[in-house]
């Protein structure tokens, strides 16, 4: 085997290294980001925002596949194992692809349905049903109260029957603390719909930068491998 090929083997192996390696990131992305979207699920109405990260995980599965056959077709010196290779690269590149159009098109379709179902939610609190442990969530695990501010209890059947609002509006450190809005000082007065879509682009923001970045590391490499692949220094690989 000479000097060219030889270098060309290290290369491959070296992809498939980072592959295996950007396997396991992508992973972590995808369920960070269904795991967050879980924890918000009921507001979000509109299950295909997830859509993006169910892509992600797939796709790092799929990279995890690409990475064990690269190594072993590499090792092996197989032609035919490489030619899957490369084809496998081209798909997840397309998959890749079409996760970023995907979270640029649902981005937008956060706030319409966070508005709708937090409004239902907000109405039906009583302090007892599944609606009621929903909001009490969001509030204290944004810090926020309300959906707009905390002026948006008023227009509430929960804040007309009880004149406060939600004991889960207050800041985790005061005491004897009523919900009664004359004591904004242990309130928290920001609104859980901005906070709540803030967190849920950030998710997806990240995901998306995630996935540009490993399109371009995985465009990058498609070019070298059929570069690579083109050359003559592959006469001696086996079809396996």
């Amino acid at each position: 085997m000479g000097i060219a090929a030889c270098t060309s083997k290290t290369f491959l192996i070296l992809i498939s290294l980072v592959f295996l390696v950007a396997a396991a990131g992508l992973a972590y992305v995808g369920i960070n980001a269904i795991v967050t979207y879980k924890q918000y699920e009921d507001f979000l109405g509109n299950m295909y925002v997830m859509l993006p990260s169910v892509i992600i995980l797939c796709v790092a599965v799929f990279m995890l596949i690409i990475g064990c056959l690269g190594f072993c077709s590499t090792i092996r010196e197989s032609s035919c194992g490489l030619g899957c290779f490369i084809t496998m690269i081209s798909i997840i590149l397309v998959a890749g692809m079409a996760s970023l159009v995907l979270g640029l098109v649902y981005k937008d379709k956060i706030n319409p349905e966070l508005e709708k179902n937090m409004n239902l939610f907000f109405q039906k609190y009583n302090g007892k049903n599944v609606e009621s442990s929903t909001v009490d969530f969001i509030q204290e695990e944004l810090q926020c109260c309300g959906i707009k501010n905390y002026t948006s209890w008023e227009n509430t059947t929960w804040y007309k029957t009880n004149h406060t609002v939600p004991k889960s509006c207050c800041m985790k450190n005061a005491t004897q603390c009523t919900g009664d809005l004359t004591d904004l000082k242990k309130l928290y007065t920001e609104g859980c719909e901005a906070k709540l879509e803030n967190v849920l682009h950030k998710v997806l923001g990240f995901s998306m930068l995630i996935i540009l970045g490993f399109v371009i590391v995985e465009l990058i490499c498609l070019i070298s491998l059929c570069m690579i692949y083109r050359k003559r220094d592959y006469q001696g690989y086996e079809i396996l």
